[in-house]
């Protein structure tokens, strides 16, 4: 496998996992719903509601954003190798420009909610590999959620996933890659790890 492009997710993978999605979802009041695709089958006022609940969780994640551990030797190492790197979220364009204003991030290409469908569609991987001139197995999707895994492998990605935690979900399994630091990435994508 030669990697010749990487896309990040942005909560819990390039930034410390801060963001509490649990109590967002619990606010929100979505039920068994994704929040997501709740907010998308919405309208009117329950539109605008969930709005101001997401936009409340994504400010205060934004202001509590910090690097993950090995993040800023990750994403030097890349830009020096010339390698192209997108972020790909699910949050809004408003929080991600907060995040990378905040923490000096660049990425060649970002990608939010408000661009298309979102993850775990393949959309988002597919139109960031062909702005690149790259097949989609040449584009490493690396996060920390079963919606990166899902989003990699609809597209025919690559994918690695960054375990935050010691337990490992069964969802995890279906990457190619479980690391535990984001250091871990550099001989993935350099071929010297298989």
């Amino acid at each position: 496998m030669v990697i010749k492009g990487v896309i990040f997710d942005m909560d819990g993978t390039v930034t410390a996992p801060v963001f509490d999605f649990a109590g967002m979802k619990a606010e929100a009041n979505v039920g068994d719903y994704d929040v997501l695709e709740y907010l998308l089958r919405s309208t009117g006022a329950e539109r605008e509601r969930i709005q101001r609940v997401m936009r409340k969780y994504e400010d205060a994640a934004a202001a509590k954003a910090k690097l993950n551990p090995g993040a800023r030797s990750v994403l030097t190492h890349l830009a020096r190798k010339r390698l192209p790197m997108a972020l790909l979220t699910r949050n809004s364009r408003r929080s991600v420009n907060t995040v990378c204003r905040k923490l000096r991030l660049k990425f060649d290409f970002i990608v939010t909610r408000e661009d298309g469908p979102h993850k775990p569609a393949p959309d988002s991987i597919l139109q960031i590999a062909r702005r690149w001139n790259l097949s989609p197995h040449e584009a490493l999707m690396v996060g920390d959620y079963k919606w990166d895994v899902l989003c990699a492998k609809n597209a025919g990605a690559p994918c690695v996933v960054l375990a935050n935690g010691d337990e490992l979900p069964d969802w995890a399994r279906k990457a190619d890659y479980i690391i535990k630091r984001l250091t871990e990435l550099i001989p993935i994508i350099e071929g010297k790890r298989t």
